[in-house]
């Protein structure tokens, strides 16, 4: 993680892939890997993973108010095992090959203001820059974690690990604070980079 650790979705170009892998079935991998995440994050309260600052509480507001900062890219080629090493995040299931996959690491802020204890989803996706359109397909658009603030008013930073666009191109990343029932409460997205080199099949 980050805020002590380095952590997630930084940009990261190519992937390493086992010979007789298919592309198709690392993704499928990663985003399994993707999904545990958020499971930990929601059972074990991953704010309380980063340094962060923290507003003594005030009286809540009517609704929630929350807010992202703009996502940093950290490394456009961060394996992900070491993400997950990073981010204390548990790697049974996979391989050597399946950590040594390559992705993006970002860096996003969060604040939340209200409703403590709320569930919150922070999700993200990748988007083609031109059309300004999510790529397809669940591989690419994944809930990364629920969170629940401690505290009336609180910021963290949260670390995104994201695979590889599968084609060259321009991206961004975009990520989505989005309530209980899925309703956004806010949105951000990185500067977009560039893919220069698809990765292997």
């Amino acid at each position: 993680m980050s805020n002590g650790r380095a952590h997630t979705a930084g940009p990261d170009a190519s992937r390493t892939l086992r010979a007789g892998f298919s592309r198709k079935h690392v993704a499928a991998i990663v985003a399994a890997a993707a999904t545990t995440i958020g499971i930990l994050s929601s059972s074990t309260s991953l704010f309380d993973w980063f340094k962060g600052k923290v507003i003594p509480s005030t009286p809540p507001p009517a609704k929630i108010d929350a807010s992202l900062t703009t996502p940093m890219l950290l490394s456009a080629s961060k394996p992900l095992g070491d993400y997950l090493s990073d981010t204390n995040q548990p790697t049974d299931g996979l391989d050597a090959f399946q950590l040594a996959e390559r992705g993006y690491e970002f860096l996003v802020g969060i604040h939340l203001q209200g409703n403590q204890g709320q569930r919150i989803i922070l999700r993200w996706s990748l988007v083609d820059a031109a059309s300004g359109n999510p790529l397809s397909g669940p591989t690419y658009n994944q809930d990364a974690a629920a969170l629940r603030a401690r505290v009336q008013d609180q910021e963290r930073q949260w670390p995104l690990w994201t695979p590889s666009p599968p084609t060259r191109g321009r991206f961004l990343l975009r990520v989505t604070l989005l309530d209980d029932k899925r309703r956004p409460l806010a949105e951000a997205e990185s500067a977009p980079f560039t893919l220069r080199k698809a990765p292997g099949p």
